[in-house]
């Protein structure tokens, strides 16, 4: 079965490439099963420890601290310590005895021999600027989906640049570090414009301490991802720097149970994440405070580079500032996502629906289950967590 579809794949590639060199079509987009929370200590090189002893202790401290992936150096033996704690790995093709372009061989060789593996998160192919490179970012990814058909490829770059270049990739990231150096809303619009365009989700590549560790960190960390969330965002890691996690002892720091915290409201409802599509819209409602928890200057607006919530819309936002995402699931029903403008601030919630709609439910994450939602008036009520997502289900 693996043998005539790898056939087919590999078929559609060459034909994909053939015709005016185009992207290939998003059915043949690969995805991961799972919303990624990648543990990192950085890439091309072999940062983790080499014992399996070591790197099994490692893997069930950072599963307890709520991440589900690794990005590391592949060896047989690291493989079946991830899948023995399912936390699967993101191969890094970028060290230099595997290294996708220096030491294609070698790279070839290590992902035959796992393509059938489950443990298998994807490929990391780049993480650094693109530029003038997508030429050989493109040959990258060709080689490694006709070397492995069955695991996601993802490019990632600085602040989305060059990335809509590079062609049948899987999944692509990008780094902004926006609370430091801007940007947060025109980079999302970027990388949104290449998933929809290309039925592919996102990850980012994210400051681990944009506010005071230990105080107002984990607010600022978890906006980050909330709002990217409601754009299309599949999973995420942490720039590394320092700390996070002691070596020697496998004992979170202070910036690693910043971090946990992060993880613990959206491995919650990553499985729900993964099974929507791509936002077909996203809008915002006014703010009168800022990501910074400051007050506007001036009356209440709508965040520079978002879309208001249209008049004739199906659905409209009475009361609350957030940023809400619409897609689709499989059964083709809404999936509207919702994120806090002021991570430091619960945001009470309400939605109407002029048009009117057949039922709504909201995912209850303490139960990891969705539930009805009472309408009153045509209207339903609901909180978003300082820095979490809801996520409400309507049939229309």
């Amino acid at each position: 079965m693996h043998t005539a579809r790898q056939f087919l794949l590999v078929c559609l590639f060459v034909l994909s490439n053939a015709v005016h060199g185009a992207d290939a079509p998003a059915a043949e987009r690969i995805k991961p099963d799972r919303f990624g929370i990648i543990f990192n200590k950085g890439y091309a090189g072999d940062n983790l420890p080499s014992e399996p002893e070591e790197f099994e202790k490692l893997i069930i401290a950072i599963k307890n601290a709520g991440f589900n992936a690794v990005l590391c150096k592949y060896d047989a033996k690291r493989l079946a310590i991830c899948a023995k704690h399912d936390v699967q790995m993101l191969v890094d093709l970028l060290v230099e005895e595997q290294h996708v372009f220096k030491n294609p061989t070698k790279a070839q060789e290590v992902c035959e021999s796992i393509k059938d593996s489950k443990a298998v998160y994807g490929y990391h192919l780049w993480s650094d600027n693109i530029g003038k490179t997508y030429t050989g970012r493109t040959r990258d990814v060709q080689n490694v989906h006709q070397w492995d058909p069955y695991h996601a490829t993802y490019v990632g770059s600085y602040k989305m640049a060059g990335v809509a270049q590079v062609q049948d990739m899987d999944l692509f990231g990008y780094y902004d570090f926006h609370f430091k150096r801007g940007g947060h809303w025109g980079h999302l619009n970027q990388a949104w414009a290449v998933a929809k365009s290309r039925d592919i989700g996102f990850l980012r590549y994210d400051d681990a301490s944009p506010g005071l560790v230990g105080k107002g960190n984990p607010n600022r960390v978890g906006y980050s991802i909330a709002t990217s969330i409601v754009f299309g965002l599949r999973g995420y890691m942490f720039h590394y720097v320092r700390g996070q996690i002691d070596f020697k002892t496998f004992e979170l720091d202070a910036l690693g149970k910043d971090l946990a915290r992060v993880n613990e409201r959206f491995a919650v409802v990553g499985p729900e994440l993964v099974e929507i599509g791509i936002p077909s819209a996203v809008y915002s409602t006014r703010i009168s405070k800022t990501e910074r928890n400051d007050p506007n200057v001036g009356e209440p607006i709508v965040p520079g580079g978002l879309a208001a919530v249209p008049a004739d819309c199906w659905f409209q936002i009475s009361s609350g500032e957030v940023l809400v995402g619409e897609s689709l699931d499989a059964a083709k029903r809404t999936v509207l996502v919702f994120a806090c403008h002021n991570p430091y601030e619960n945001q009470k919630v309400v939605v109407t629906f002029p048009k009117g709609i057949k039922g709504v439910e909201i995912f209850e994450r303490a139960l990891k289950q969705w539930r009805p939602l009472a309408m009153e008036n045509g209207a339903v009520c609901f909180t978003v967590e300082d820095f979490g997502v809801e996520l409400l289900r309507v049939q229309r």
